[in-house]
């Protein structure tokens, strides 16, 4: 067989997913006939057939990063520390603490020249220039924009855990970006008030520091409609989300349509939780919580601004009352800062938050006890500078977050970029791409598919953010496109002719040919084994490596230990969009979507 149709490419890939069950259709003594442990000279422990583990590192990188790059899991096993949790402990130190530099980030918007401009613009020009323009293309710059840095953040990072967490309060605070003109110019200034400086460090800082700047930003009061919120006639949607989404969460600590005094207290002293009355005095707090948007006189600049006559001011006759903060003299805008500070420093916000980060980072149903722990630390150091780093090492070193496997799925964004950083993508700026001119079309392809499989950043309309269940992602279509995603980033190419498609270079028969430099080498075997290698970090088991050479054998019409160039009109030297490429390429789909490369 000389090549390989589209239609075996697709199948090849969409055969990943029941790559497991149809291994475990063999016994151990077939594999060990038909494909003896010399066959696999890569692997280093055995996997799969007995439900052993992927090697430690790998489950770090899948868990609290993108995925492994090239690299990274001999990167971590060099680590000092003389033990897995030694150089866990420095693996962590590292991530915890991340500077503002950022090589392989850095180059690349460098090379871009203006193509990230609005990341970096002030919150003046994002408003005066984008938000407040004419034209639609211009108001969407910056949200395109920050799609594109998102990707290469996550892609290339040395600091892959502040992106992770990064994507997780991007969800706990999420902004739909297409909500209004306004979200969707601004939306840089809002990821901003989430990272704080280049290094990201308010992502590391005070719980408090990130609820009080996401509360006071343009994109998020129009998004949550409190841009224009006055006495008597206050809107509860702010006041509400900030209790159901942002701190005491919608479950636990909702009392719903009841009395607030008869709610209890919990073993803190605190009023346990939060009721519709308590929603309607945080709505009247937030009265005169408003955006400099040349009303009233103001200044039209998008920045925070406090309209003293629209805020509530009958507070001697009927103070504000919210859980255990009463307030019964007017002080402006102190009246939302006190009740921020108090649900920032509440037990049951402690609570909501530390298991959503025991979800993110160990599991759907993470042990009760984890949870407790996390929730411990975070309250016990609520007035800590840096509560949230300490909050993270408490996860990240736990018994827990070491012992669990599989527990979670990487969802389409995640999925992308692990197979960006798997396969050694290369991302080109539109600048440095003749006759292409048009900014937003660069990662285009990437959008629309992310859009398919449910996960296009800052782009789902609820407040809520993006799901962080497995079974949610488990939908028959979900799957597919993210399949398709991922079969689409691997088509992408370089094949030495300057043929780039949208902005992405990958040559996967080069990278395969710079492994296997002897061309005697590029057997079916040897290729799987690299492939898997280069991939996963590490081999699968027996018996899926046994589908991964069969795979690749039938496709290039080979014995599984003969070179392809023998006999089977495979020209390996032919690395444009030849016979050879597309057979690799699908190898790798079929590697990247095999469940063990899909897990966390």
């Amino acid at each position: 067989m000389n090549g390989i149709s589209r239609r075996n490419f697709m199948a090849g890939s969409a055969s990943a997913a029941g790559m497991a069950s149809l291994a475990a259709t063999r016994t151990q003594a077939q594999v060990a006939t038909e494909f003896p442990e010399s066959l696999f000279p890569g692997r280093n422990v055995n996997r799969g057939d007995t439900g052993a583990l992927p090697p430690f590192a790998v489950r770090v990188l899948n868990k609290a990063a993108f995925g492994p790059a090239r690299g990274d899991v001999e990167a971590f096993d060099n680590l000092p520390g003389g033990s897995d949790f030694g150089r866990l402990q420095n693996w962590v130190e590292q991530q915890l603490n991340p500077t503002a530099a950022d090589p392989e980030v850095d180059a690349r918007v460098a090379q871009a020249g203006s193509e990230y401009a609005t990341i970096f613009a002030s919150d003046v020009v994002l408003w005066t220039q984008f938000v407040r323009s004419d034209e639609g293309s211009v108001r969407s710059r910056p949200f395109s924009e920050l799609d594109r840095i998102t990707y290469l953040r996550g892609a290339y990072s040395q600091w892959q855990f502040r992106e992770v967490i990064s994507d997780f309060w991007n969800n706990h605070f999420h902004v739909y970006s297409r909500s209004d003109n306004e979200t969707r110019g601004f939306m840089p200034s809002y990821q901003r008030a989430l990272r704080g400086d280049a290094a990201g460090s308010r992502l590391f800082g005070n719980f408090f520091e990130l609820l009080f700047n996401s509360t006071r930003n343009a994109a998020m009061l129009y998004f949550l409609d409190n841009y224009r919120n006055s006495w008597p006639n206050p809107n509860e949607n702010y006041a509400r989300e900030v209790l159901e989404l942002h701190t005491l969460g919608a479950l636990e600590n909702y009392y719903g349509a009841v009395d607030p005094s008869t709610v209890p207290d919990n073993a803190f002293g605190e009023r346990s939780g939060y009721t519709e009355i308590d929603v309607f005095q945080f709505a009247r707090a937030l009265t005169g919580w408003g955006v400099a948007d040349g009303d009233d006189g103001a200044p039209d600049t998008g920045a925070f601004l406090f309209r003293p006559n629209r805020h509530y001011d009958e507070h001697g006759e009927e103070p504000i009352q919210v859980l255990d903060v009463t307030i019964n003299t007017d002080q402006g805008e102190n009246d939302v800062i006190q009740i921020l500070q108090y649900l920032a420093e509440h037990f049951g916000t402690a609570r909501f938050i530390a298991g959503k980060l025991c979800r993110r980072l160990v599991s759907d149903n993470p042990p009760e006890s984890l949870v407790q722990s996390t929730a411990m630390e975070f309250y016990n150091r609520r007035g800590d500078p840096d509560q949230l780093r300490e909050v993270y090492r408490h996860i990240l070193l736990s018994p827990e977050f070491q012992n669990t496997w599989a527990e979670k799925s990487f969802r389409p964004l995640e999925s992308m970029l692990r197979t960006w950083r798997a396969a050694a993508i290369e991302f080109i700026p539109t600048v440095n791409r003749p006759g292409t001119t048009n900014r937003n079309n660069i990662a285009s392809g990437i959008n629309d598919r992310l859009e398919d499989a449910g996960q296009r950043p800052w782009n789902i309309e609820f407040p809520t953010g993006y799901p962080d269940f497995k079974a949610f992602w488990r939908a028959t279509g979900t799957l597919v496109s993210s399949w398709r995603l991922v079969t689409y980033l691997l088509s992408r190419r370089d094949d030495n002719s300057g043929n780039m498609a949208d902005g992405f270079a990958l040559n996967l028969a080069q990278q395969t040919n710079d492994l296997l430099p002897d061309p005697n080498d590029r057997t079916p075997v040897q290729i799987g084994n690299t492939l898997a290698l280069t991939a996963l970090g590490f081999t699968p088991d027996a018996g899926t490596m046994v589908i991964i050479i069969q795979f690749i054998a039938e496709q290039a019409g080979v014995f599984i230990n003969q070179p392809l160039d023998n006999g089977a009109g495979i020209d390996t030297s032919n690395l444009g969009n030849s016979n050879y490429q597309r057979i690799i390429r699908a190898a790798m789909a079929l590697i990247i979507l095999l469940p063990v490369g899909q897990r966390r």
